[in-house]
């Protein structure tokens, strides 16, 4: 009987101590931080922040602000997008008509010219659905060769 009980707590107590841990290694460790003590952790080094919403004028702003410096590429061998554009595609599908959206545009942009680029997500269709826009960070997205799994076994 002592020894049914004492089995039972002693599985209680690995489950709180493993659950504890896996939590505080998803939560406090995923970028190799330590948690700030405002009750925050790291966010995952792939989702930056929530996509922004953003008006027509000010897209085309960021559009205009990247064309003045451009990067150039002469040839595309594969395009990344993160978790981000993921989540504004996935916005813009509910706030369009499902229907009428039939792909995703991604323009290059820079909220000020020489600052750090952004994408800007449209649905597509004939011609892009502007009614909702949503600027998101382009670090961690774009073009290949920029950015590349240079050990893809697609590529080798």
């Amino acid at each position: 009987m002592k020894s049914k009980y004492s089995m039972m707590v002693l599985t209680f107590l690995i489950g709180v101590i493993v659950g504890g841990g896996i939590i505080w290694l998803s939560c406090c460790n995923c970028c190799n931080k330590h948690c700030q003590g405002q009750g925050e952790c790291c966010q995952h080094p792939i989702i930056h922040k929530n996509p922004e919403k953003i008006d027509v004028p000010t897209a085309n702003q960021y559009y205009h602000n990247y064309m003045k410096n451009p990067i150039s590429v002469d040839s595309i061998i594969a395009f990344t997008i993160t978790m981000d554009q993921y989540e504004a595609m996935n916005l813009i599908l509910k706030a369009e008509a499902a229907n009428t959206v039939h792909g995703f545009r991604f323009y290059m942009g820079n909220k000020k010219v020489g600052a750090e680029p952004v994408i800007i997500v449209v649905g597509t269709g004939s011609p892009d659905k502007t009614g909702t826009v949503f600027s998101t960070p382009a670090s961690g997205a774009g073009l290949c060769p920029f950015i590349c799994d240079k050990n893809s076994p697609i590529t080798k």
